[in-house]
């Protein structure tokens, strides 16, 4: 059996302790060592750090959740974890947080499959220490396509349209990278105090104002749209990769600005078809869906 992504291997044991700590159930080092294959030390750090926001208690080696609280996480308490997270649309009314349908007794009526997330499995090790750094506050420095960021400060793991960014600021402007592309991570025992208005700001905006890297777009032109097309293009944007026996063309589009984006792409169609990224294909087919039924 392939061995499993260290990411994987890490969110499925803390998955696991937290559903069993939820039920009442009284864990032992020794024992979760033995059952998980890692290290006594690795497991303190889950309930230490990873697990530190849960009123867990310790008795020497064993650990539990404190039985008053059990069962007791309320819908308000979901909500605001939601909202946190960026996810309050995930449903249309908060009355599905409730206990009554949510619950440990029964199996929930929602499933997500196949979520769109992007696999950053080799990169698992700077993925864990920013969470750290960022819930600790950590001064940080990395290296991001060659060039060297020192002393950033980390506000938030940001997944937008399922790219993993780290999102904060250098020299008091605010920044994003993508995680996938970060190395030579250190991370400092110096600590900053959060900016209440950058934080804001994160939950209020998407990336695209302030991303550092630009996004490809592959296009397929029709033929006779190819000439006015490239004639309104004044940036060089557009770079030709592939004529096509029917004379349509296959094109790079290159841009950080994604609302002008989107803009752009609907005063081409029909003309022009998103061939990649997915995201952009979906929302755009998202965008123009909710149009159409706006004016039903």
């Amino acid at each position: 059996m392939r061995r499993m992504k260290e990411h994987d291997k890490l969110a499925k044991r803390l998955g696991i302790i937290l559903t069993r700590l939820n039920t009442g159930e009284k864990l032992y080092l020794e024992e979760l060592s033995r059952e998980f294959n890692v290290s006594e030390r690795t497991l303190q750090r889950d309930f230490n750090e990873r697990l530190n926001y849960l009123p867990i208690e310790r008795i020497g080696a064993c650990y539990f959740l404190d039985p008053k609280v059990l069962g007791n996480q309320s819908g308000r308490e979901l909500s605001i974890l939601l909202l946190n997270m960026g996810l309050d649309n995930l449903f249309p009314s908060k009355h599905y947080l409730s206990n009554g349908v949510l619950n440990n007794s029964t199996m929930p009526p929602f499933l997500f499959k196949n979520p769109r997330i992007e696999d950053i499995s080799q990169n698992a090790s700077v993925f864990e220490k920013l969470i750290e750094s960022v819930q600790r506050n950590n001064v940080i420095s990395f290296t991001y396509e060659g060039l060297r960021y020192n002393e950033f400060l980390p506000y938030r793991l940001v997944n937008d349209r399922s790219i993993w960014y780290l999102a904060g600021t250098h020299r008091k402007r605010l920044h994003s990278f993508r995680i996938a592309k970060i190395s030579e991570l250190v991370r400092y025992d110096n600590k900053y105090s959060p900016d209440i208005n950058i934080s804001q700001k994160l939950s209020g905006v998407a990336l695209d104002e302030w991303r550092n890297d630009a996004v490809e777009v592959i296009l397929q032109i029709q033929a006779n749209a190819i000439d006015s097309l490239f004639k309104e293009d004044t940036t060089d944007r557009f770079s030709i990769l592939k004529e096509l026996d029917s004379g349509d063309v296959l094109a790079s589009y290159q841009t950080n600005n994604i609302p002008a984006l989107f803009s752009q792409l609907k005063t081409w169609l029909p003309d022009v078809e998103v061939l990649s990224p997915d995201w952009v294909r979906y929302q755009l087919k998202q965008e123009l869906q909710a149009y159409l039924d706006s004016t039903k």
